[in-house]
Order: C-alpha cells, then structure tokens, then sequence
C-alpha cells in the first residue's frame, strides 16, 4: 500500500491540531493563564483593527501588530468573537501554534525519514506545557515562535551543505520570526553563525555564507523598514535591530533568584509544575520542578547515546548546532532577563522535541517496532495528559474575573477607591481594561478630591519601582510608596490593600527577587506596618481579601 503523500500528511497535521486546540480554548473559558500581557497587547492592537492607517508602530513588535490587527478584522468579518480582540488572540495564537507542528512534523519527517517518528515528536511537541500553554491563551510570542522555529528547522536541514539560495530563505524566514517579537533575534542568531563557520566546505565559502546571511537579515530589514517609512511609529534599520527592550529595567540582571526562576522556566517548559512567578514560588516547587528537568535530562542523554555513532552526519551536526546553539545562547540571556517566562523560554528549549524525535526513529528502526512503537506512543502522549490536567486548574477564569470585578466594584466603588496591589495580580488587568487604561501612580499622579469618576481605576503598585526604577535605594522606594498612599488618603479616598498586606518581609523578598529588588523588602515591610493598620472588608474567592487601609 502506497503511503501518503507527504502534502496530505502536513495538512491533516495542521487541521488535527487546530481542532484539537480551538476545542481546548472553548473548553477551558480562560485566555489569561499565568500570564495578563496578551490582555495589553489587544488593547495596543486595537487601533490597528479600528483604524490601522493611523495607528502606531511598535518598534519591539514591528509587524506583530499590524498582522493581528489584520486577522482580528478577519475574524470580524467571520463572526468570530466579534469586538472581543483578547479572545480572538487565543484563536490566532492556535493557529500558528498548528502551524508550527506542521513545522515540526515536516522537519522530523525529512531529518529520519521516519514518518512514525514525525508523528511521535510532533504529538510530543504539542503536549509540552508552555507550547501548550501559549497556544490557548492570549500571549504574543506564538507567531514569531513559529517563524523562528521554521527558520531554525531548515537550517538544521540546510546547514550541512549550504548554498547562498538556503541562507537566503533561511534568513528571511528568521527575520520575519523577529520582527513580530524583536529579543527572538539574539537566542538563535549565533547558532546559525555557528553552523555555518563549521559546515562543510573551505573556510572562504563558509565566510561569504555568513556575509549572505547578514546581509539578507539586513535586507529584509530593510525592505520591512521602507514599507512602513512614514507610518506612525515608523523607525529606522538600527532601531529596528536594537529597540532596547527589558534594558535598565527591573527585569535586567544577575543574581541568585534567577537561578530558581530557571528552574521554573526549565521545569515548566516541559511539565506544568507550578512556581510561576518569582524564586519563592519557585523554590516550594523545588521538587517537581527538579523532576522535570531530570526527565528531560534523561531524553538529552539517551538521544545523544543512541546518536553518537553518527556523529560524523554533517547534517545531524548542523542540526545540533542550531537547536542546541539556541539553547546555551538562549539560557545565557534568560538569566540575565525573566527565565520563569514561557514566552522567553518557548523559542529556547524546542532542542527537546528534536531530540525526543531523533530518538524515537532511533529506537523504532533498532527494536521491534509493534512494541516499540506502543512504547514511544504512550511516553509522547503523556506530556499532553498531564500537562490538559494541570492547565483545567484555571479553567473558568475569565468569567470568575468579571464576575469578581463587579462585586469589588460594588462593595469598593472605584470613584472613592484607591487600590493598592502587588502590581502582578491578575485582577489589574481586568481594572485597567475594563474600566480604565490608566498606569498605577509610580510616585507621578495627581488626582482629584474624593469622589471622582476619572479615572476609574486607581491604584498604587509596590513592584512598580523595581521594575521602573532599578537605581532606587529601599529607601527611596518606600518614600514613593508612602507618598502615593498618602495622597490618596489626604484626598479622602479609601485605600483598599490586596493580600500583600499579610505577606511578610521574607514572602516580600520572594517576589521582589524576581526583579532583582528583595534587598528592597524590610524596608517596604516597615514602612507599610509603622504607618498604617489595615481591617479586611471583602473577600472574593478569585481575588483573595481585600484590606481597608488607614494611618495608625
């Protein structure tokens, strides 16, 4: 019997995935998992789908949203959650997400020849939890992570035997991926450089190789920068190559904390464990996380075993090269930047899924392969299982939100309230899009005499200077906090505190870890507990309590 074409193979691919995916997002009614920033990129993408002859580029996301803003009025037209673009993001994000399986069936496929092993890696690659993760929710790396991943996909196809036509298409491909989130272009782009400077052929061709893959990173640079010169927002060649984003701020920087907010991020990327946010979190989690991580090492490990005895294959080194190139080049930079994050460690860590697919055609060309491939099938579905298990924790989420903003907005009127928050709960973000788009104070707002309806969201936030201000002294950041807090008092508002007015100076620390900020703790602590006293006034199952706060 004739196997199928290999067309027919991609396309049932794609539609099995985005079946599979779309019926996740209608099943799990929650596009804010873990994360609330795909909620602000809709509302920056707004203009675009209103009216997107005026609205503002986004050097850091330079095609990102004059794409989604497209699609959303595709979506419009379709009668797909029309007018509700923070949803209609998920819908996309699964899209690309099925893309990108395409990408990974079709890259296995030709790398083993093997159309099991496609199928193994590409069911393998869909289970793992922050793939899955972001493709149902609203996050903004997916179209830029597919693209990225193609790119690296043919490289490691391509790269054993370069020719200019190769680095050229691979470039383009790459550059897209970036300019639809700009920091994809450090984590691979020395990979690449790599292997080609150890391809085959003399050490002139491989140079010229190299030129041409600058020089056509450069040229479609630049063609994308032409075409939107003189749009709002428009910039030029360099800063469109270096838009400086998450430099000198909070995020940037070394220390101890990273080291368990890889572990998270490491964790995480395979096997939803939980320790999301900051190393305190992350350091209770310490366990599963380690779990996962082993049972990754274990499949770098066996894969490397089994492939040893190939490793003269240029081609099986080029695709070493770039997939594991991305992964050292990658985790270097995530230490220095936000490792716990899925979008900073998606585009790092698919090294995983190419060794679980060289692995699996491994085993099933030297075993009996009935068995075999029970085995393998089993051991790539189980991601998927468990990872569907662990995301159905937040199932509902987005309802139980508006429902928690009307009761606070009931019992804490916004035009007499002030709230002060963590900064990262995920209740902000429903305040700021749903009443107003309004930033916390930071040490910078004027407002009027209680009561007052504009703004409508009020609020102080205590990362707001470790994010923004990484120069302050603990000092200067609790002066800022008191400063907010009473002005808003003296203006007769009540100042309603989240449950980070029980958290102690450790706890504090925990969370100010992950901004490089904990030194900054007991001196928050204090100022907040010898100035004022607090009652607990409301409680919401989705938000936890909610603390009146007033001077001592």
């Amino acid at each position: 019997m004739k196997p199928p074409a290999l067309g027919w193979q991609l396309v049932l691919a794609f539609v099995l995935s985005l079946l599979l995916l779309v019926g996740l997002i209608g099943w799990l009614q929650n596009v804010h998992i873990l994360t609330a920033n795909g909620m602000y990129k809709s509302i920056q993408a707004e203009p675009w789908i209103a009216d997107p002859a005026t609205a503002r580029l986004d050097a850091s996301n330079y095609l990102y949203f004059p794409l989604y803003g497209a699609l959303c009025r595709l979506l419009d037209g379709l009668g797909i959650e029309r007018g509700v673009p923070w949803k209609q993001f998920a819908y996309l994000n699964a899209f690309w997400a099925s893309l990108c399986i395409v990408f990974v069936y079709a890259f296995v496929h030709r790398a083993t020849q093997s159309a099991r092993a496609a199928v193994l890696a590409s069911v393998f690659h869909f289970g793992c939890g922050f793939f899955l993760l972001l493709a149902v929710i609203s996050e903004d790396i997916m179209p830029g992570y597919a693209l990225v991943f193609g790119a690296m996909a043919l490289a490691g196809l391509w790269f054993d035997r370069p020719t200019y036509a190769r680095v050229a298409i691979v470039a383009a491909v790459f550059t897209l991926g970036w300019l639809m989130e700009w920091r994809l272009i450090f984590p691979t782009l020395p990979a690449l450089l790599l292997a080609l400077a150890l391809s085959d052929g003399p050490a002139s061709r491989r140079v010229m190789h190299i030129f041409m893959l600058l020089a056509a990173i450069l040229a479609v640079s630049g063609v994308v920068q032409l075409l939107w010169d003189g749009h709002n927002g428009a910039v030029g060649l360099h800063d469109m190559l270096w838009t400086g984003k998450g430099v000198a701020s909070g995020w940037a920087g070394v220390s101890w904390d990273k080291a368990w907010m890889m572990l998270s991020g490491i964790g995480n990327y395979f096997l939803v464990m939980g320790g999301f946010v900051d190393p305190l979190a992350a350091r209770r989690a310490a366990f599963p996380l380690t779990v996962s991580v082993l049972l990754q090492a274990a499949i770098f490990v066996a894969a490397a075993t089994i492939l040893w005895p190939r490793r003269a294959d240029r081609r099986l080194r080029a695709i070493a090269i770039v997939f594991l190139g991305t992964l050292a080049a990658g985790q270097a930079l995530n230490f220095y930047a936000q490792p716990q994050d899925p979008q900073m460690q998606i585009n790092v860590m698919p090294w995983l899924t190419v060794a679980w697919g060289l692995l699996a055609a491994a085993l099933l060309a030297e075993r009996g392969r009935p068995r075999a491939l029970l085995f393998l099938t089993v051991l790539s579905l189980a991601p998927l299982v468990w990872n569907v298990a662990q995301l159905a924790r937040w199932r509902g989420g987005d309802q139980a939100a508006v429902a928690a903003l009307a009761a606070i907005e009931k019992r804490l009127p916004p035009d007499s309230t002030v709230f002060l928050y963590w900064g990262f709960e995920p209740i902000t973000m429903w305040q700021y899009a749903l009443w107003s788009r309004t930033w916390d104070w930071d040490g910078a707002a004027t407002v009027a005499p209680a009561p007052s309806a504009e703004p409508k969201f009020k609020w102080i936030a205590v990362d707001a200077g470790a994010i923004r201000h990484p120069d302050w002294t603990a000092e200067q950041h609790a002066r800022s906090l008191k400063g907010d807090i009473d002005q808003a008092l003296d203006r007769g508002y009540r100042v309603a505190v989240s449950d980070v007015w029980g958290w102690s100076v450790a706890e504090l620390a925990g969370q100010l870890g992950g901004l490089g900020a904990a030194a900054r703790a007991p001196a928050i602590h204090k100022m907040l507990h010898d100035n004022y006293q607090a009652r607990p006034v409301f409680s919401d199952p989705a938000v936890g309590t909610y603390y009146e706060l007033q001077r001592r």
